[in-house]
């Protein structure tokens, strides 16, 4: 018979050392039942057949008194300490596989246009770093969610966080190339206002909308807005403006990329710079972890 065999013939079952541990931490059995929800009957029957096994006594019955046996007390100190030992060690093990997982909370848009584009840069630079990214069109409570960094955008005053600056709020007017031929020339920002606009509404954040932009750009609108389309997510905004629906707002950086491969182009030269900025989001148990400062480093690097 080997050593292995030997072991396992020679310990009780792990059920009854689980339910010998609750019985003796509570001397009780209705309350060890109660943690581990189930009948006291459970434990009081699981409880004989341990002792059963053993050959010894673990506890002393006395009416409704419940005492440990030397036997019980010998036990208990073994059985305590390796719990502990083994609940520590499956700590280590789940700790080191988070350790290097990041929680990435961003918008869809942000996500799609500007970060998957730049993942392999990331990982050439942090291959042994996990991503788990969360697409989030709202500014959620970065601790309660379990997330570590969010891409947010605003003035950068998030009291109990770090925020690191990355890139400023930049707003352009963008249609497909398309479109321009079909519609343009456009000159100036006053000439989209006969345009077929296509108005995106955060329906959880403010964001700036046509009529903002264009009385930013000092067109003086004599009446309200007439839209082509009106949309409640930036990515749905963008794909009507390539697929020719008209003219959106564009957020740069995040529309470069469709800017560069000709997917996208600016109406005209007049761009809104709003005094935001986007920033990488941390709370303050994210910014003591490695992990979210690589990610946060490598973000502030792509500006």
């Amino acid at each position: 018979m080997n050593k292995t065999r030997r072991l396992r013939q020679s310990l009780p079952s792990l059920h009854g050392l689980v339910l010998f541990e609750a019985a003796a931490r509570h001397l009780n059995f209705s309350k060890a039942a109660e943690e581990l929800a189930i009948t006291q009957s459970a434990v009081s029957h699981g409880l004989r057949q341990l002792e059963d096994g053993l050959g010894h006594p673990l506890f002393h019955r006395e009416g409704r008194k419940l005492t440990l046996t030397s036997d019980g007390l010998r036990l208990f100190s073994t059985v305590t300490r390796s719990f502990g030992a083994i609940a520590e060690t499956v700590d280590d093990i789940s700790t080191e596989c988070r350790r290097d997982t990041l929680v990435v909370s961003t918008s869809t848009i942000l996500a799609t246009e500007w970060l998957m584009p730049r993942l392999g840069s990331l990982h050439r630079a942090h291959p042994e770093m996990k991503l788990e990214l969360r697409c989030l069109d709202r500014d959620i409570d970065l601790l309660a969610n379990g997330i570590d960094v969010q891409l947010r955008l605003g003035d950068g005053n998030w009291p109990g966080h770090e925020a690191v600056q990355l890139w400023p709020e930049q707003i352009i007017a963008v249609c497909s190339p398309d479109y321009l031929d079909r519609n343009g020339p456009v000159v100036t920002p006053v000439d989209l206002v006969s345009h077929r606009l296509i108005n995106y509404v955060d329906p959880h954040r403010f964001r700036l909308g046509w009529a903002e932009w264009l009385r930013a750009l000092g067109v003086d609108l004599a009446g309200r807005l007439q839209f082509h389309m009106q949309v409640n997510d930036s990515l749905v905004a963008l794909k009507a403006a390539e697929a020719g629906e008209g003219v959106a707002l564009g957020w740069r950086p995040i529309v470069d990329g469709a800017l560069a491969n000709g997917r996208l182009v600016g109406v005209v030269p007049d761009r809104l710079l709003t005094g935001r900025h986007h920033y990488a989001l941390m709370c303050d148990v994210a910014t003591r972890r490695r992990v979210p400062r690589q990610f946060c480093d490598w973000l502030a690097a792509q500006r």
